[in-house]
């Protein structure tokens, strides 16, 4: 049985073989046409050359509040939470996918390097066919180890290592840009601050003097004291958790999770301030609240001791405060580079494509298979041809069933 199989495989070999040398001529004539053909037209595609950028987001750390004492971590890693939307830059380098990919980094190339005419686009066509044609011409490759490859195709090999700097140029550009203007919200909204608190100090430092001068009145006690201290260095981190959350609501919303965070942290630290206790007796059974008159505190002197309170917290906001302030005023004028070029893009020596010898391999083989299975169709219906009986068989049945078809 085995042998038989065999023996069958080898006969229809033979009748393939046989078939072939009898339509050799045939076979011969086609391929060496179309083979001529596909030599003659890969000589007249053009040559294109591919030219590649390659860069990296630079590693940096903190950004506006990263290297301020006193600042919490939440708000000192917030930079990394907007990906660079306070002017640093985050190590996800699929953030410039954005920008690169953007309609108008698209335009910007297509105007300086006039490619509706290097495209050879009508003036009457819409600028969606130059933009079709320039993202054929362009890719963007976010590599494994993290840097994204810019590649770029063209007919001229200086034209494709320019259109991929102007790339990274591009993304530099709109990158600053849009860095310096969430700078410029936050600097605005620190400077709001900034200028709220000098002007409650200067306002409690008139009344200090105008008290002092009308009661005359004396140094508290430097348990007081002490206390007082205590409770403004604990009101100014309230105040400052305030302004971290309302930052961070500005920037990511009510819902992210940073938000919530912020804000269990400030419902923490009000609870501290409004349990607060002073003086050393544990048996003492009232906490005295900061915002309400001490006991056995003359009245002259509770008035002296709000205003001493108010005082000395809006000076620890104003330590905290004023370093950020400058910070902010820095990240808004800041200019450089936002991305490490690794390699620049240079003229390449060697085309990209057309790759000539594959297309005359590819359409010699085509040409040759489609020739022989050409052939055998041809043998097989002159073998029908042949055999008058089965010929009208076969055409009797094809007829019936375009009848059938029809009806």
């Amino acid at each position: 049985m085995i042998e038989e199989n065999r023996s069958e495989k080898s006969n229809r070999f033979e009748d393939l073989l046989i078939i072939i040398l009898k339509y050799k001529r045939i076979i011969i004539l086609n391929v060496t046409i179309v083979t001529i053909a596909a030599i003659i037209i890969s000589l007249i595609l053009p040559n294109k050359y591919t030219a590649q950028a390659s860069f990296i987001a630079p590693k940096k750390k903190g950004g506006l509040f990263g290297d301020i004492a006193g600042f919490s971590s939440t708000i000192s890693n917030i930079s990394k939470v907007l990906g660079g939307r306070l002017g640093t830059v985050t190590e996800d380098a699929y953030n410039y996918l954005v920008i690169l990919q953007s309609r108008t980094a698209a335009l910007r190339v297509i105007e300086k390097f006039d490619l509706r005419n290097v495209y050879e686009i009508d003036a009457d066509k819409p600028i969606e066919d130059i933009l079709d044609e320039l993202d054929n011409n362009v890719k963007f490759n976010v590599e494994d180890e993290g840097n994204i490859v810019i590649s770029v195709t063209d007919k001229s090999p200086k034209r494709a290592s320019d259109i991929a700097n102007f790339y990274v140029q591009i993304l530099n550009e709109m990158s600053i840009d849009l860095a310096v203007k969430e700078a410029k919200n936050n600097r605005e909204f620190i400077e709001k601050r900034f200028f709220e608190i000098q002007d409650t100090i200067k306002f409690l430092e008139d009344s200090l003097k105008k008290f002092s001068k009308n009661f005359n009145v004396l140094e508290l006690q430097e348990q007081v004291k002490g206390a007082i201290t205590v409770a403004a260095q604990l009101k100014a981190e309230v105040e400052l958790a305030k302004m971290e959350r309302d930052l961070l609501k500005n920037n990511l919303g009510e819902s992210h999770p940073l938000v919530l965070q912020a804000d269990l942290k400030l419902k923490d630290l009000n609870k501290r301030l409004s349990t607060m206790k002073f003086g050393e007796d544990s048996n003492l059974k009232s906490s005295i609240n900061f915002f309400i008159p001490f006991e056995k505190i003359p009245e002259t002197g509770v008035l002296y001791l709000r205003l001493m309170r108010d005082y000395e917290i809006q000076n620890k906001l104003l330590e905290f405060i004023y370093p950020i302030y400058e910070q902010a005023k820095i990240e808004e004028q800041k200019n450089i580079p936002v991305v490490v070029v690794v390699d620049q893009a240079i003229p390449p020596e060697k085309k990209s494509s057309p790759k000539r010898t594959l297309i005359v391999v590819a359409s010699l083989l085509m040409s040759f298979f489609i020739s022989t299975g050409y052939v055998l169709i041809k043998n097989s219906f002159d073998q029908i041809k042949n055999d008058e009986d089965r010929y009208n068989k076969i055409k009797i049945g094809i007829l019936d069933h375009f009848k059938i078809k029809r009806k």
